[in-house]
C-alpha cells in the first residue's frame, strides 16, 4: 500500500471522530474559522447539521424588503439562502 492511500485512510478515520457540524469540510478544516483543523465539539461555532437550513428557511420566509436589508448588512448584498447548498455528507 502506498503512503498516500495510507494517509487518506487514516484521515478518514479521524474525520469520523469529529462532530456532525455544518462547517466541517471534507478535509477536516472549518468552513468558517481559519484554523488548521476542526477542534471538535468544544468549538463555540459548532452547529449541528440542519441548523443552517432552518436559518435559511426563516430568512426566505421574510418580506423582500427585510431580506434585502439583511443581505446588504451581513452578506455584502448577496442572498446565500436563495441558493440551496449541496451537502457533501448525507
Amino acid at each position: 500500500m502506498n503512503l498516500v492511500a495510507m494517509l487518506t485512510r487514516l484521515s478518514n478515520i479521524e474525520l469520523t471522530n469529529l462532530p456532525d457540524c455544518e462547517g466541517l469540510l471534507e478535509n477536516g478544516k472549518c468552513k468558517w474559522l481559519t484554523v488548521p483543523k476542526c477542534i471538535g465539539a468544544k468549538c463555540s461555532y459548532c452547529q449541528e447539521a440542519g441548523t443552517l437550513d432552518k436559518t435559511y428557511a426563516r430568512l426566505r420566509s421574510l418580506d423582500e424588503v427585510i431580506q434585502d436589508r439583511i443581505a446588504k448588512k451581513y452578506y455584502g448584498g448577496s442572498r446565500p439562502w436563495e441558493k440551496p447548498e449541496k451537502p457533501w455528507r448525507q
